[in-house]
């Protein structure tokens, strides 16, 4: 039995593209041990366990501003070494995969050390400084944008688009509207702001919320992130703006802190506002969901601002910076595209044609030829 550990930790941005390569590479080989990596302080502990994968942690934190927060993750990063060797020392694995976060980029140097085969899997036009770090002794890094190539060794990377998860492949439309109770004239707005949520697509949405919710065939969805849903729900107490918490609740406007069943909600989505991040963008596109792009501006490299282009210039979406975001804009741009469904159905199918959805079995290739050599 092979042994292959995926060390994806911190955001949804890391862990879902881990989660995808591990769905793919059990189909390739079946009796195959996955392992996931992570740490306490990300959302992995509470993601991946939800898949059926064991989880081994290490103590491992991000550098942050601050001479003190400095000094503490440096020490973390000597103990998270040591976790990061012990775990290799008891499983022996074949391969580490790592998605990136500053679990990722930590054992992934201490498995090539060992000289136990590593591969990177990096989502965004300008890479992380943990990849970064960790490609310098890596043997493959699979890219999501060609531009990320000219911060890798160039022998080691080839293209292969950013993975999904099966369930945004083929996404039932109907059935997912069914799901979500709602009629055949419903039309649905999703509005989310990333895992961490976004608190200038959450005050944007408090106009959209006050006005479009009026009309009887509108229903919002806002996924708020955890931090910000009580922040949310009061500044709707303060514009007496009725909503629930709930899929399937009375209202017309639905706050949900975050949600484990995003393919249910692109699925029925008729459009969706979001940021950006590299593994929203590809989520968005394998299941055909029209978009409004709000690139969060503080990015690494503006690559949020990339992604968004991209799918701007296929015709999936519609890119607004966020200096120049506001309800009454954003309320406008929904009244007019719910108003034409034939653009939004050109957009849904733009979508679809720009979608990569067989990067996991590229990137699986890539784990069989290191995991048999």
């Amino acid at each position: 039995m092979k042994t292959v550990f995926i060390a994806a930790g911190g955001t949804g941005g890391h862990i879902y593209p881990g989660l995808a390569i591990a769905s793919a590479l059990k189909k390739r080989l079946p009796d195959v041990k996955i392992i996931f990596i992570g740490s306490h302080v990300g959302m992995e502990k509470n993601i991946v366990p939800r898949y059926g994968y064991p989880m081994e942690f290490i103590n491992a934190s991000g550098f942050q501003r601050g001479f003190v927060k400095k000094v503490i993750a440096a020490k973390n990063l000597l103990k998270s070494a040591s976790d990061s060797r012990k775990l290799l020392n008891r499983y022996h694995p074949d391969l580490v995969i790592g998605t990136g976060g500053f679990t990722s980029g930590i054992i992934l140097r201490e498995a090539a050390k060992k000289k136990i085969p590593t591969l990177i899997h990096e989502q965004n036009a300008y890479p992380g400084k943990s990849n970064r770090w960790a490609a310098q002794k890596a043997d493959v890094v699979c890219l999501t944008f060609q531009e990320a190539a000219q911060y890798f060794p160039k022998d080691k990377t080839m293209l292969c688009g950013n993975p999904v998860r099966d369930a945004f492949k083929n996404v039932d439309r109907p059935l997912m509207r069914k799901k979500m109770g709602l009629k055949p004239e419903d039309k649905m707005i999703l509005a989310m702001g990333g895992s961490q949520g976004a608190a200038a697509i959450n005050q944007a949405m408090q106009t959209v919320m006050k006005d479009l919710a009026q009309q009887d065939d509108i229903q919002i969805y806002q996924i708020t992130g955890p931090k910000q849903i009580e922040k949310v729900c009061a500044a709707c107490d303060q514009k007496g703006i009725v909503y629930d918490k709930t899929y399937n609740g009375p209202t017309h406007c639905h706050l949900i802190a975050y949600s484990n069943e995003m393919e249910m909600l692109m699925g029925a989505a008729d459009i969706m506002i979001a940021r950006s991040g590299a593994s929203s963008i590809c989520e968005m596109a394998a299941s055909g969901t029209p978009s409004i792009l709000i690139p969060y501006p503080y990015a690494a490299g503006d690559h949020q601002r990339f992604n968004a282009k991209a799918m701007e210039s296929a015709g999936a979406a519609i890119v607004i910076d966020e200096e120049a975001l506001d309800g009454e804009k954003l309320e406008d741009l929904l009244s007019t595209l719910l108003n034409e469904p034939s653009k939004l159905q050109r957009m849904a199918q733009n979508a679809r044609a720009y979608a990569k959805i067989d990067a996991d079995e590229k990137i699986v290739d890539q784990a069989m030829a290191l995991i048999q050599r």
